[in-house]
């Protein structure tokens, strides 16, 4: 039963129901730690239903204190089977939505990984060496958000991602800290493959065509887009991941 289940999950992993149905077959069983689960999907399925001005004004504190109350408790039970795979794990409307891994990692354990949880959003390490290897994964298929921070990585990489047909659903990305050129930003907005990226992180690289925000208080007012950016528009239309209008969580992608 609990199978059958999980591979609902698996199959349609940006729908509730099933999650749902998870849970309450979680409440019938003996043991405390899957009873837990059930109440755990149930809250963090809550929390994400909630309107952001409601968490900021911490309106939810309650559902939250509960969430860590069960994740102290149970979370590394819960993730046991996933845990030999990854380098660290988020869990997401009550499952394992978000890993942290090497690129090798997931190459060599994909199949693995995703039968084991509804995987959505990737954080990778060392991509460099093994990128060729990496964008022709199919399994990248599944992500809606990827990072590759601090990975050494050239505007010769990024053409690789953005050459790939398995980043179709990818629709935040984040390419902070690396060796990016004006080339990288390019490739994005070249790509027939990133038709629903609407975010994209630059920082830290020699050149960041995205928007530049002013704070005041904790509130945006004012932004610029670099000359960069600017040259980008000119040269290939409206870009969204260039700006920053809407939510930066990659949970909203």
């Amino acid at each position: 039963m609990s199978e059958a289940l999980l591979q609902a999950i698996l199959e349609f992993p940006e729908l509730d129901p099933p999650r749902l149905a998870y849970a309450a077959w979680c409440e019938e069983q003996g043991d405390e730690a899957t009873k837990a689960r059930g109440e755990f999907i149930r809250t963090q399925i809550a929390i994400s239903q909630t309107s952001l001005e409601i968490l900021n004004s911490g309106g939810a504190a309650g559902l939250q204190n509960r969430v860590k109350a069960l994740l102290d408790t149970y979370g590394n039970t819960w993730a046991a089977p996933i845990s030999p795979f990854v380098e660290n794990y988020t869990f997401v409307r009550g499952f394992i939505g978000l890993i942290k891994l090497s690129a090798r990692s997931l190459i060599d354990n994909a199949a693995a990984i995703f039968a084991l949880a509804p995987v959505q959003h990737v954080d990778l390490t060392a991509v460099r060496d093994v990128s060729e290897d990496l964008f022709a994964a199919q399994q990248l298929k599944k992500l809606h958000s990827l990072s590759m921070d601090s990975c050494g990585l050239y505007d010769f990489h990024v053409r690789l991602l953005a050459d790939s047909p398995c980043v179709i659903r990818i629709g935040w990305l984040s390419l902070a800290n690396n060796h990016l050129d004006l080339g990288a930003a390019e490739a994005l907005a070249e790509s027939r493959n990133l038709k629903l990226l609407r975010f994209a992180e630059f920082r830290g690289n020699p050149v960041d065509p995205c928007e530049q925000l002013g704070f005041d208080s904790g509130v945006v007012v004012y932004a610029w887009l670099p000359p960069e950016g600017e040259k980008l528009e000119e040269r290939y239309g409206e870009l969204p991941w260039l700006h920053r209008g809407g939510s930066f969580s990659r949970f909203d992608y």
